[in-house]
């Protein structure tokens, strides 16, 4: 069957691409002194000691250090000049794009620096373009490309890590737009959509950190909204000064609470219960399962606890709070809280990853939350109904906000993939 090719488009194995487009192996680049320099980072007898950095000098620079398509220097380590002197590879200069290949294998960066040079670690290899001929942020965000993707990732090398040898990384294919005008309208408009997304990645974060303090004054008493705790007497408690009118009490307390069952053998994706796992809960809901069967059912305002997690995990008593009934399957190694009369809301964010569980995680061993830990639980709460309201509300409020905000932010990461899929190959052209 012969294929039908657009007017102005030629064929090749990506697809077709505008006729005056270069489709060329890295190689070919060298060949040619459109990339003047690809070569790897220091190693072997010369690589350095941990006990060799500085606070200052020349940085050395690894994969770690890849932010958001740029090297970050804010937390980079320093090697001395004269140590620094000595390397041979590893030179990287203002402006080289670097490719993350061994160990942490995608990520790309270009560095931006007023610096001679820098050390750059066996982590990653640098390419130096010719910016007469190529631009070099447009070079970057090819790497980042499905297409380059799916390149080294069909050829990447698995020993005790991650690897794409740089002899490899000259084999695969670039598309290239013939002139610098179009490869940096190319480039501009992929940075102007990542700056909005960095932007609000900044939010976030700031978001994230005023929450974290709001919790930690708000949960402990040491700040009373409007309304609450006039008098401000406070008393002392294993949780250290808190108001008079809070009490400490035992988790039963609290809590009715109700160990999940085993859902395994009726997983099926045509299931129509969700089943709450640790994974589940870890990923905030992302990463589900389902069931067709339901021996554990969540009511709403249950709150979903993880008793059970590897060393150093990050869902050892993460919770989930559950706001409708008949849909979540409770898997076995999660615990529901069911409050007897408090607030449900106020409680799931005292309840979350709660120091008293964490201090069972040796870093060793795998943990596992039991019944005669769960019984001598304390929980700090208000007497007042209304102030646990308040409280939880306002901090759901937060949790809201920071969600649409990451919603935006996902939103924009598939505008920008929707975007590399029609510039890098010229189905859109911008000049």
């Amino acid at each position: 069957m012969e294929l039908i090719t657009k007017q102005g488009y030629k064929q090749t194995e990506v697809g077709l691409i505008p006729e005056d487009w270069n489709f060329v192996k890295i190689q070919t680049l060298m060949d040619d002194n459109i990339i003047v320099s690809h070569l790897d980072g220091n190693h072997g007898a010369l690589y350095p000691r941990s006990s060799e950095f500085t606070d200052n000098g020349v940085p050395y620079i690894t994969a770690k250090d890849f932010i958001n398509g740029y090297v970050d220097f804010n937390n980079v380590r320093y090697l001395p000049i004269d140590r620094a002197e000595q390397f041979q590879k590893g030179i990287a200069k203002d402006g080289d794009v670097l490719f993350a290949h061994n160990a942490t294998v995608g990520p790309t960066a270009v560095i931006r620096t007023n610096l001679e040079y820098v050390i750059l670690s066996t982590t990653a290899t640098y390419f130096r373009t010719d910016n007469s001929k190529l631009n070099n942020y447009y070079l970057r965000y090819f790497f980042e490309s499905n297409f380059f993707v799916n390149q080294y990732g069909a050829v990447m090398r698995q020993s005790t890590r991650n690897q794409i040898p740089i002899t490899q990384q000259r084999k695969f294919s670039v598309i290239i737009p013939p002139t610098l005008t179009e490869q940096k309208a190319i480039a501009t408009a992929l940075s102007d959509v990542d700056a909005l997304i960095a932007s609000l990645e900044q939010t976030i974060t700031k978001k994230k950190a005023i929450k974290q303090g709001a919790m930690q004054a708000l949960l402990n008493g040491k700040i009373r909204l409007n309304g609450f705790g006039e008098t401000k007497t406070m008393k002392e408690s294993e949780f250290g000064l808190i108001p008079e009118d809070w009490d400490v009490k035992l988790l039963p307390e609290v809590f009715d609470y109700i160990h999940g069952k085993a859902h395994e053998q009726h997983i099926d994706s045509t299931g129509i219960f969700t089943v709450v796992n640790s994974k589940f809960i870890s990923t905030e809901g992302k990463v589900t399962k389902y069931s067709k069967e339901n021996f554990c059912s969540a009511r709403k305002g249950d709150i979903l606890t993880v008793l059970s997690d590897l060393p150093n995990g990050k869902a050892l008593a993460k919770t989930y709070f559950v706001n409708t009934d008949n849909k979540y399957a409770v898997n076995q190694r999660i615990c529901i809280w069911r409050s007897k009369k408090d607030s449900p809301l106020f409680l799931s964010f005292v309840m979350n990853r709660h120091k008293y569980f964490m201090k069972f995680d040796d870093g060793v061993t795998q943990t596992h939350i039991l019944n005669h830990h769960i019984e001598k639980c304390p929980v700090l709460v208000p007497r007042d109904l209304n102030e646990q309201n308040a409280i939880g509300q306002i901090l759901s409020d937060m949790d809201t906000e920071i969600t649409q905000l990451e919603s935006k932010k996902e939103k924009y990461q598939a505008i920008k993939q929707g975007m590399m899929q029609e510039l890098l190959k010229g189905k859109t052209r911008l000049v």
